[in-house]
């Protein structure tokens, strides 16, 4: 009897040592790569702007030395809500946010941040979280926060990532000057350098409106247009020459009125053509060159509503159009763009910044 009291106590013994084992509790079943894995790590909370993101299922983990964040959960559907596009197959991810654009690359340590190639300490990565089945992509903190001009601190202790970011309706300190006095003035495209995406859209809105006025191209065509077409106005040509559409000094054979081009000033540079098997090669361009934004998006307009091709006009019917995608088929349709995406890709920039309220 002795025995199996002696033999209970200690088997209640071995039951309370093993129940109370942090290991199962801290471990968090996870595949990478298709392969299944545990991991013990510390699962990393993130907030931004103060506010707690909700990634409890899929929380941040740190491989390699490196923190890593579902870019999903933290940046498009929560904090800054960015734009994104995912192409599964070059399995690049590429994040929009106030002007800068960066691309990342699954199990690639290459990312390009509006353009500019730089590397990475860690490649971003599937990683599938087995409990709640979810496959997300994760993205080295850090790095992309530098990148989009976040501030990043961790807290070890507290297992936690703090990101402070500049909220995307917020204009900034220095817009005292009202738009009003920007519209009447000559506007430079070096303004546009380090202006949030809300500030360009109140900047080059009133221009855009008051060409409307005179051209009848409509306010939000030339909008999403130059966003499109100068990265926001932060494009080399753009800042160089207040170039914002890639005028070139030659475009079809000049056969257009009201051209506010001076017919002389231009920038040269390199730029990227397509041959007839849409391979890329890349020739020396010369491109008009404009003495403020307002003149740029004069010449613009008057090229789309008089520019011939033949004795016709190339963009026929396009100041009689009454709905901006109307008017963005027609410039496809009348050779401005090669893209299949063109209209949508547009449409898009249109809907999501609410640029036909301009209209």
């Amino acid at each position: 009897m002795k025995k199996q009291k002696r033999f209970f106590v200690l088997l209640l013994a071995l039951i309370l040592i093993f129940s109370s084992t942090p290991v199962s509790a801290a471990s968090l079943k996870i595949k990478k790569s298709g392969k299944a894995t545990t991991y013990t790590g510390k699962q990393l909370k993130v907030t931004y702007n103060g506010t707690n993101i909700p990634i409890t299922s899929y929380p941040g983990l740190t491989l390699s030395g490196y923190n890593m964040i579902p870019y999903y959960y933290v940046f498009v559907k929560n904090g800054p809500k960015m734009s994104y596009s995912y192409n599964s197959n070059k399995t690049c991810l590429t994040l929009t946010y106030n002007g800068t654009t960066v691309k990342l690359y699954n199990k690639k340590k290459t990312a390009y941040v509006n353009g500019v190639k730089k590397t990475l300490g860690i490649a971003p990565i599937f990683v599938t979280f087995v409990k709640s089945n979810k496959k997300v992509f994760m993205i080295p903190a850090k790095a992309v926060c530098g990148y989009f001009g976040f501030t990043y601190s961790y807290s070890s202790s507290k297992k936690t990532i703090t990101i402070t970011g500049t909220d995307k309706n917020t204009v900034s300190s220095d817009s005292s000057s009202s738009v009003n006095s920007q519209s009447a003035s000559s506007t430079q495209a070096t303004s546009f350098k380090s202006m949030s995406t809300s500030k360009f859209i109140k900047t080059i809105g009133p221009l855009a409106q008051a060409d409307a006025k005179e051209s009848g191209v409509m306010a939000s065509v030339t909008m999403a247009q130059a966003i499109l077409e100068s990265g926001w106005g932060k494009s080399d040509l753009a800042q160089k020459a207040n170039n914002l559409f890639g005028m070139k000094t030659s475009l079809s054979g000049n056969t257009w009125n009201g051209s506010t081009w001076d017919g002389s000033s231009k920038y040269t540079k390199t730029t990227a053509e397509y041959d007839s098997n849409n391979k890329k090669y890349y020739v020396t361009a010369s491109f008009r060159k404009y003495p403020s934004v307002e003149k740029s998006i004069g010449d613009h307009s008057a090229y789309l509503t008089h520019a011939k091709n033949g004795s016709s006009l190339r963009y026929s019917g396009l100041t009689s159009a009454t709905t901006y995608k109307k008017q963005l088929t027609i410039i496809k349709n009348g050779g401005y763009a090669t893209s299949s995406t063109y209209v949508n890709d547009l449409c898009k920039i249109i809907t999501q910044y609410n640029l036909d309220d301009w209209d």
